[in-house]
């Protein structure tokens, strides 16, 4: 007889998955509030008071099995709670890592955290000084169907807001990536009608035909020769996508020394004062602006442009399209 439920192999793998965020959870809330209790597994993850032992138990075991062995927490009898022990050293580095924890804290104070991410027990006052630009308004069709064009390296007629045209125009473009410029996500994709790789802010596709078209490669004419060009249009074939510029950033050298030694704490600069950011070169400009590493930044005072790249003229040779 046919089913529609998983067999008990597949039952046994989502189970071993739904412990396995439980394990997490427990070492967020040890490393975050220093204390967990069973019924905190119980209201978040809806098991049993049973089940929520079981866990804290593996977890417990789990510690007592690395290398070395450690407890991680103890039960304190008077407060029915257990508490992070000193030797305690996260299983999951990743899951409490400060960046880890500092997005997630950030996603709930803009209230964009959804309930399923939402470890935090404690949660302490938040104040958000940066500018907090308005939601995009990306229409999930459009994001839908860019996703499969990428997936399936289709080709699909967008209809786009150009700053530099005053009414929606309409290109055929081979999508094979996203890019976020640190305010925006951009569809980066061939187009057929320019004959070159471009980026689209996906709030500015206003339209997505469901992508039908194995995309093919572009034949056009040749604007140097007398015959007929024909390139790539897939991700492969998109050089300024796959090209790597290291971005060598350090200090900038006309700030105090006080101010110079707490930026190079700041990034994690090594001994020689500089830290290495790779960037691919199609999305230079954008990461020079958000760092105000651009050519117009030059000429900020240096408590505005804390660090400077130690690199400058390779930079800009290569966001130029030179080697």
């Amino acid at each position: 007889m046919s089913t529609d439920f998983p067999q008990n192999e597949e039952i046994s793998t989502v189970n071993k998955w739904n412990q396995a965020r439980r394990l997490e959870f427990i070492d967020f809330r040890l490393g975050t509030d220093g204390r967990i209790n069973r019924r905190d597994l119980v209201d978040f993850f809806s098991i049993s008071i049973p089940q929520a032992s079981l866990d804290l138990s593996k977890y417990h075991q789990l510690v007592m099995d690395s290398d070395p062995p450690r407890k991680n927490l103890t039960y304190d009898r008077h407060l029915k709670v257990y508490i992070r022990t000193d030797d305690f050293k996260p299983l999951f580095p990743k899951i409490c890592a400060p960046e880890s924890y500092l997005n997630d804290l950030l996603a709930y104070a803009q209230g964009d955290l959804v309930k399923s991410r939402n470890f935090f027990g404690f949660i302490p006052n938040v104040g958000v000084a940066a500018f907090n630009p308005p939601r995009r308004n990306i229409d999930s069709n459009v994001l839908f169907n860019l996703l499969e064009a990428i997936r399936t390296h289709k080709a699909v007629h967008v209809t786009y807001l150009s700053e530099t045209s005053v009414k929606p125009t309409d290109h055929l473009i081979a999508p094979h990536g996203l890019a976020f410029d640190g305010m925006r996500w951009h569809v980066r994709a061939y187009c057929y009608d320019h004959h070159a790789f471009r980026d689209y802010v996906l709030s500015r596709v206003v339209r997505c035909a469901v992508p039908e078209i194995p995309a093919p490669n572009d034949r056009f004419p040749d604007p140097i020769g007398n015959g007929f060009r024909e390139v790539g249009t897939s991700g492969r074939d998109d050089t300024e996508w796959n090209e790597l510029v290291d971005l060598v950033i350090k200090a900038n050298p006309e700030l105090p020394e006080a101010a110079r030694r707490a930026i190079e704490h700041d990034y994690g600069m090594v001994e020689n004062g500089t830290v290495v950011y790779p960037c691919r070169r199609a999305l230079l400009s954008y990461a020079l602006d958000w760092l105000r590493l651009s050519k117009a930044d030059a000429a900020l005072n240096p408590e505005q442009r804390p660090i400077v790249l130690d690199n400058e003229a390779e930079v800009f040779r290569r966001l130029a399209g030179g080697h």
